[in-house]
C-alpha cells in the first residue's frame, strides 16, 4: 500500500520520500559499519599484519599447523572462501564445507547488525551450534581423510617435531593407527 499517494503526494514527491528514506537508511547503515571498523580496526590490523608475516616468513597461516603439523578445524577455510568469491563451490566444499556455514552467519548476523540495526537474535545460541559443527565435522573428516588429502595433511616441519624429541614418531604411530581404523 502507498501511503504517500493516500496522502495526497504527487509521483515526483513519493519519489522524493522514497529516495530520502532511502538514503537515510543507506546513512545509518553505512554509519554502523564505520562506527565497527572505528571499535574493530586495531584487531583487523594485528590480523593483517599476523598475515603479512606468515607469508613473509613463508610458514603456514595456521598457528595450530605450523606448531604441531596437524591441521585444526579451521584449515582450509581461506582456500574455501577464495574458491566461493571465483566461483568454484564444488572445491570451496571440498577444502572445508563449514566455509558455507560461516558465509550463512556472516549474512545473518549482518542482517541483524547493519540492515535492521538491532541485537543479533540468538546470536550465542547460533554460535554454540556452528562451532559444535564445525568440530563434529573436523572430527570425522581428521579420521576419514588425515593425513592424506588437502587440508588434511600432516606438515612435518613443524616447531614440536624440532623441539621434542620422539614427536614426529608419535605422530607417525598416530598416523599409521587411524589408518587402519578405517
Amino acid at each position: 500500500m502507498d501511503f504517500a499517494a493516500l496522502l495526497g503526494y504527487n509521483e515526483k514527491q513519493r519519489e522524493r520520500i522514497l529516495t530520502d528514506k532511502t538514503m537515510d537508511r543507506l546513512k545509518e547503515i553505512v554509519g554502523r559499519i564505520f562506527a565497527d571498523i572505528k571499535e574493530y580496526g586495531i584487531a583487523g590490523l594485528v590480523f593483517l599484519g599476523y598475515y603479512a608475516l606468515v607469508h613473509l616468513m613463508k610458514v603456514t597461516f595456521c598457528p595450530l599447523l605450523h606448531l604441531t603439523g596437524i591441521p585444526c578445524a579451521g584449515c582450509g577455510l581461506t582456500r574455501a572462501f577464495l574458491y566461493m568469491l571465483s566461483g568454484q563451490f564444488g572445491r570451496a566444499f571440498s577444502m572445508n564445507p563449514m566455509s558455507y556455514l560461516i558465509v550463512l552467519f556472516v549474512l545473518y548476523c549482518g542482517y541483524f547488525r547493519y540492515f535492521r540495526g538491532t541485537k543479533i537474535k540468538g546470536f550465542t545460541q547460533a554460535f554454540v551450534l556452528l562451532i559444535t559443527v564445525m568440530l563434529v565435522f573436523y572430527a570425522v573428516r581428521m579420521y576419514l581423510y588425515f593425513p592424506d588429502r588437502i587440508p588434511y595433511v600432516y606438515e612435518p616441519e613443524n616447531v614440536l617435531s624440532g623441539r621434542i624429541p620422539g614427536y614426529e614418531n608419535f605422530i607417525h604411530g598416530m598416523i599409521n593407527k587411524m589408518r587402519s581404523l578405517r
